[in-house]
């Protein structure tokens, strides 16, 4: 169950990264770093992520709005946690591009990794909701 919710997590803190970086002029290489990922953990749906990339770039062109921005963010979410579910190998591939996309949005290099480890129960039907960052949460 742990490692549900890790995945879960690093599925948000992706989906957070990329919509927030698609929106800079670092575009490109956001492009560039999702697709490769595909490439290497899910090549037959390479040219699907791609797409979603492309769409991502218009929706945030045309109309960037908050709530378009979390729509974007909530599909980004699932698309990398079906990876995840899929491909869970893809792990250290997401991981890599979070870091990357935040020391591009000018985070000093210099300063140590953070990883936070969270760890939660929910009793009697509760739900528990944890993020280190944004979280966007779409009712079950």
């Amino acid at each position: 169950m742990l490692m549900e919710e890790q995945l879960a997590v690093l599925a948000a803190t992706a989906a957070n990264t990329v919509v927030s970086s698609l929106s800079t002029d670092a575009w490109a290489r956001v492009k560039e770093l999702v697709v490769g990922v595909w490439r290497r953990h899910r090549p037959d749906e390479a040219s699907a992520a791609e797409s979603a990339t492309d769409a991502a770039l218009d929706v945030l062109r045309d109309s960037p709005s908050d709530e378009e921005e979390s729509r974007l963010v909530e599909a980004w979410q699932e698309r990398f946690r079906a990876l995840l579910d899929a491909e869970p190998a893809a792990r250290r591939a997401l991981d890599a591009l979070v870091d990357e996309l935040a020391a591009e949005r000018g985070e000093p290099d210099d300063a140590p990794a953070q990883r936070i480890d969270m760890h939660a129960e929910a009793k009697d039907g509760g739900t528990v909701y944890q993020a280190g960052r944004d979280m966007h949460v779409k009712p079950t």
